[in-house]
C-alpha cells in the first residue's frame, strides 16, 4: 500500500450539491455508491459520496449505528485530494500507518469491554438483530483463511462488539501529546463495520485513532487485512 490518502466530510443536501456542480463542472465525476458504504475507500476512487441510504444498503445491521449518531441524514464526501478549495475543512484523513498496539485484549478482557455502560446504552436494537446470512457470511470468510480455532459467531460477535465499545469507552489505547488514542483490539477476521471508525459515526471524539480494516473493507474496499490505518481530524 503506497500513500494511500483518504480525505473524509460529512456535508448537508445543499453543500453536497454544491460539491457536485464545481466537480462536473471542472470534468470530473461524482458518482455515488448507495449500497456499501466503505467502497469510496478504494484508492482508485478519486470522489464519491454516499447518501443517508447507504447505511440501509448490504450492511444494514452493521451500520445500523449511523441511525442512532449525529450524523444522521448527512452525507458523507470521501476524496483522494483535500476540498478546501470548496470550503470545506477539516476532513476526516485516512492514512497508511505503521502503528502495531502493544497489547491486544484477551477473551476475558474482550468479555469486559462488552460490559461497558457507554457501550450498552449506545448499543443500536438493530446491531443484535441478527440474520443467518450473517453467520453465513462470516462462516465463508473463515474458511477461506482457516483458523486454529473453530467457527463460533458467538465468540466473533463479541469480538465485533468490543471493537466498537473500545472506541466509545477505550480500555485499549496510546497516548500521543497526552491524548488518548484507541485502536481496533483485534484482527480484520474479528472487526465488524470499521466504516463506522473511519468516518467518524463512532469514536469521532478522538483526535487520532488507529483503525483496522473490517472484512467487508478488505472484500469491497481493497484495503489490506490486519493493516492499521491512522484516521485524524485534520484541523489545518
Amino acid at each position: 500500500m503506497t500513500r494511500y490518502r483518504k480525505y473524509c466530510y460529512w456535508v448537508d443536501a445543499d453543500r453536497l450539491s454544491e460539491v457536485r456542480e464545481h466537480v462536473e463542472q471542472n470534468g470530473g465525476e461524482f458518482d455515488e455508491e448507495g449500497r456499501i458504504p466503505c467502497r469510496v475507500l478504494r484508492a482508485s476512487r478519486e470522489i464519491f459520496y454516499c447518501p443517508p441510504t447507504a447505511w440501509k444498503g448490504f450492511c444494514k445491521r452493521r451500520t445500523s449505528w449511523y441511525w442512532e449518531s449525529g450524523k444522521t441524514g448527512q452525507y458523507l464526501i470521501v476524496s483522494n485530494t483535500p476540498l478546501d478549495h470548496l470550503d470545506l475543512r477539516n476532513p476526516i484523513l485516512i492514512t497508511e500507518s505503521n502503528f502495531k498496539p502493544d497489547h491486544l485484549p484477551s477473551p476475558d478482557e474482550i468479555a469486559q469491554l462488552v460490559k461497558s455502560q457507554e457501550y450498552q446504552k449506545r448499543k443500536p436494537r438493530a446491531w443484535e438483530d441478527i440474520e443467518p446470512e450473517d453467520e453465513d457470511f462470516y462462516r465463508t470468510w473463515f474458511e477461506r483463511h482457516p483458523e486454529k480455532e473453530p467457527f463460533d459467531f458467538d465468540k466473533i460477535f463479541v469480538s465485533h462488539s468490543a471493537n466498537h465499545a473500545n472506541f466509545l469507552d477505550p480500555k485499549f489505547f496510546i497516548k500521543l501529546n497526552d491524548a488518548m488514542a484507541p485502536y481496533s483490539v483485534a484482527d480484520s477476521l474479528r472487526v465488524c463495520s470499521a466504516c463506522l471508525e473511519f468516518f467518524n459515526i463512532l469514536g469521532g471524539q478522538w483526535k487520532v485513532k488507529y483503525v483496522t480494516p473490517c472484512i467487508g473493507a478488505v472484500m469491497f474496499a481493497r484495503l489490506p487485512a490486519d493493516r492499521y490505518l491512522e484516521v485524524k481530524m485534520d484541523e489545518k
